[in-house]
């Protein structure tokens, strides 16, 4: 444990000292041979330590082709290492940026880079966070090197520093550089709570006004605490599938009021996220709805640009700022 902590620190403190070295990037962005640093990998140790033993078993037995073919091993090293050094140099940075996502989920990094050779294999990293999934570009011009980060606050968010990583085309050496890109988005509230989806106001009637109303079964969700047992889609439950209720058409046009001050739960976040879920389930349904948070005017609409609008504003709630935003 006392060596993963020490590792850990060594490996910030040379990072630290390489984006003081380098300072702030800006797109687009030809990454230079200095700010490039290049080691082996495991295998590129152990294909030198095969080395340094066929040079010494060579030596002491005088075997002019063992030497031979040392030599020849390292040669193709250091061949390699050149290689593996050059899919990054030359590298055009050109754009980057990331997509919305919700608490508890992940933002997806995305680079669009130029390079110049043909099997680049670039990876995106990033040690501040866990966990992350790389995705390797192709190595043709214009690809999108990714990589997925976990978020777990609402909010402004903004990307760490990240690492650009190659170890083609030998996989002896790993070559790398430190990007400090202005990368940010919105994370917004995550996706949760079981409540039903508040009736229309005005309307009597509730979940038989919904049954009344049927034209077309649109689809099938989870069953939610609030939901009436006659939409229950009770034949799938006996053939094995979970519990589902059906949704109907006839009911899609009415306009809903999800109202913050309306919610019972003490806990902000907890009301936030029931709120996102409610726009979620409206907009997915065609639903018209409005969104109603203290201390900002309603939002009522539908549609795509609605549900962001609407998004932005729960993420951004309570936050300083956000009347700006």
């Amino acid at each position: 444990m006392a060596q993963g902590k020490l590792t850990t620190g060594f490996r910030n403190r040379i990072r630290d000292w390489a984006l003081r070295r380098q300072g702030a990037d800006a797109l687009p962005l030809t990454l230079a041979a200095r700010r490039i640093y290049i080691l082996p990998t495991r295998a590129g140790w152990t294909f030198a330590m095969l080395i340094v033993v066929m040079f010494i078993a060579g030596m002491n037995y005088d075997n002019g082709l063992a030497l031979l073919f040392t030599f020849w091993l390292t040669g193709f090293a250091l061949v390699a290492m050149v290689q593996t050094q050059r899919n990054l140099a030359g590298t055009q940075l050109l754009s980057a940026g990331a997509a919305p996502a919700f608490a508890g989920d992940h933002v997806a990094i995305a680079i669009v880079v130029s390079t110049r050779g043909a099997a680049a294999d670039l990876r995106l990293s990033c040690e501040d966070a866990a966990p992350s999934e790389s995705v390797p570009a192709s190595g043709s011009a214009d690809d999108m090197p990714q990589l997925h980060i976990e978020v777990r606050r609402r909010g402004h968010w903004h990307a760490p520093p990240l690492r650009l990583t190659s170890t083609a085309p030998f996989g002896l050496f790993r070559t790398w550089t430190w990007l400090t890109l202005d990368i940010s988005t919105l994370v917004y509230p995550r996706l949760a709570g079981n409540l039903a989806i508040p009736e229309s106001p005005g309307v009597d009637g509730g979940a038989a006004n919904m049954v009344n109303n049927q034209d077309e079964l649109a689809w099938l969700r989870d069953f939610r605490d609030g939901d009436s047992p006659r939409q229950v889609a009770w034949k799938a439950y006996a053939r094995g599938a979970p519990l589902l209720v059906r949704e109907y058409r006839g009911y899609a046009m009415a306009s809903r009021d999800f109202d913050f001050s309306a919610l019972r739960d003490p806990d902000v976040e907890a009301r936030l996220s029931q709120l996102a879920r409610w726009c979620v389930d409206a907009a997915a349904r065609g639903e018209h709805w409005t969104l109603r948070l203290p201390d900002s005017p309603p939002l009522t609409g539908a549609g795509p640009e609605h549900l962001e609008q609407c998004l932005q504003k729960l993420a951004l709630h309570g936050m300083r700022g956000s009347a700006a935003a």
